[in-house]
C-alpha cells in the first residue's frame, strides 16, 4: 500500500501520457482553507484556489487573458519538460473575492526527479514535495503565501487516489486526488508575516474530451470527516451565454455519472454511492446553494450547501473559422455545508454540521 502511494505521489509530476485530443485540458488544483477562529463554528474561512494548467488549443482566453500556443509540452531533458499555459488563482480574503489574483501565461518547468512544478512570472508560483509535505509558494501583487499540506490520515478514501475512465474515439479522463490534507504555513501582506493553518484539496486532472457542464462540492468537517460529491452532465446549460445570456440551471436530466462519497472520521466508515441528485436554486447575484440527495448500499444522505462567494473563470474562443464565439463558465463558491444527515438502514444516523469547503457548477461550451 504505501509503495502504490509512493508511486502516484511520483506519478502527481508527470505531463499527461494522451495529449492527442484537440481541446484536451490538464491541470494541478490545490484549495487552500485557511482557517479563522471561527471556522469551525460556522464553515467560514478564508480560501486560495491555485491552478496550473494546459490546454490543447492553440488560442483561448479565460477573462481577461489571451492564451496562445504552438505547443503545449515540450521534452527537454530526462523526466524533464516545459509546459505552455497558464498559472491563476483567486483569493477570497474573508470579505472580499480577489478573482485575478493570479492569472498569467507561464512557461512552466516541470522535473519528475526533483518533484516540482516552477511556473515563472510577474507572479512566480511553485508546487514541490519535501520529505511528507506537499509545498506550495505563490506570489501576488499585494501577497505571498507558502503553504504546506500533509496527509495526517492515511486511509484509502483519502488518498491518493488514481482513476481513469476511457471514452469513445481515444478520449479520457484521468486524474489523482487527495481529499482531505492538515495545511500549515505563513502569509506575507505588506511587510507583516502572519502563521496559518487549515485544511487542503489537491487534484491533478486530464480531460482529454470535451468539457461537460458539472456540479461538484467538498466540504471537511472539524472530527476529520470529508464530504463530496460530483455530477458531470449534459443539458440545456451547455447553451448559457452561448445560445443565451445567463444560467438557467435546475436538475441535471442527462447525468453522465454520479458519485458521492462521506468518509465519517470517528469510525473509520466510508458511505459510497452513484446515485446522487443536486438541486441548485439561485440566491440571487452570483450566488448558488445545493441540496444533494444520494444513495447507496444501505444508506441515504441529504445535505444543505451555501454559498457565500464567488469566482468564476471565463473561457471564450473562436468557432472553427466563424467570427462567433463559444464560451465556457468555470465556476467557484467558497460554501458552508449547514447540514449532512445519514440515515442507514439499521435506523442509525449521523449528523454533521458546519462543514468548511467549496461548491462548483459550471455552464457552456466549447466549440
Amino acid at each position: 500500500m504505501e509503495e502504490a502511494r509512493k508511486k502516484i505521489a511520483r506519478d502527481i509530476w508527470a505531463p499527461p501520457a494522451n495529449w492527442k485530443v484537440q481541446g484536451a485540458w490538464f491541470w494541478w488544483f490545490w484549495l487552500f482553507f485557511i482557517h479563522d477562529e471561527g471556522t469551525k463554528r460556522t464553515g467560514k474561512c478564508r480560501q486560495l484556489m491555485v491552478i496550473w494548467s494546459i490546454k490543447k488549443d492553440g488560442h483561448i482566453a479565460c477573462n481577461s487573458l489571451e492564451i496562445r500556443t504552438k505547443e503545449q509540452i515540450e521534452k527537454i531533458g530526462e523526466m524533464q519538460w516545459k509546459l505552455n499555459g497558464a498559472a491563476a488563482a483567486w483569493y477570497f480574503d474573508g470579505k472580499e473575492m480577489h478573482e485575478d489574483f493570479v492569472l498569467e501565461t507561464s512557461q512552466m518547468g516541470l522535473d519528475g526527479k526533483k518533484l516540482e512544478l516552477v511556473a515563472p512570472g510577474k507572479n512566480k508560483s511553485s508546487f514541490v514535495l519535501e520529505g511528507d509535505e506537499y509545498v506550495t509558494k505563490i506570489k501576488s501583487k499585494t501577497h505571498e503565501f507558502e503553504l504546506r499540506a500533509r496527509q495526517t490520515d492515511m486511509h484509502r478514501a483519502i488518498g491518493p487516489v488514481h482513476g481513469r475512465s476511457p471514452l469513445p474515439f481515444g478520449m479520457e479522463v484521468e486524474g489523482t486526488r487527495i481529499e482531505r490534507l492538515e495545511l500549515s504555513g505563513e502569509e506575507v501582506q505588506d511587510g507583516k508575516r502572519t502563521k496559518l493553518r487549515g485544511t487542503a484539496y489537491f487534484q491533478k486532472i486530464l480531460v482529454a474530451a470535451p468539457a461537460p457542464q458539472w456540479y461538484w462540492g467538498l466540504y471537511h468537517f472539524s472530527d476529520g470527516s470529508f464530504f463530496t460529491y460530483m455530477v458531470p452532465y449534459v443539458g440545456r446549460a451547455m447553451l448559457a451565454d452561448n445560445a443565451w445570456k445567463g444560467a438557467k440551471l435546475k436538475k441535471p436530466t442527462l447525468p453522465m455519472q454520479q458519485d458521492i462519497m462521506l468518509y465519517y472520521a470517528p469510525s473509520k466508515k466510508v458511505f459510497e454511492g452513484n446515485s446522487v441528485h443536486v438541486l441548485p436554486k439561485s440566491k440571487g447575484g452570483r450566488l448558488w446553494s445545493h441540496t444533494v440527495l444520494g444513495k447507496g448500499k444501505g444508506f441515504e444522505i441529504e445535505a444543505n450547501a451555501d454559498a457565500y462567494s464567488h469566482a468564476c473563470w471565463k473561457f471564450t474562443k473562436k468557432v472553427g473559422v466563424l467570427p462567433a464565439k463559444s464560451s465556457f463558465h468555470y465556476n467557484e463558491y467558497p460554501a458552508v455545508l449547514e447540514r449532512l444527515e445519514v440515515r442507514m438502514e439499521s435506523g442509525k444516523r449521523i449528523v454533521l454540521q458546519n462543514g468548511w469547503g467549496n461548491m462548483e457548477n459550471s455552464w457552456g461550451f466549447l466549440l
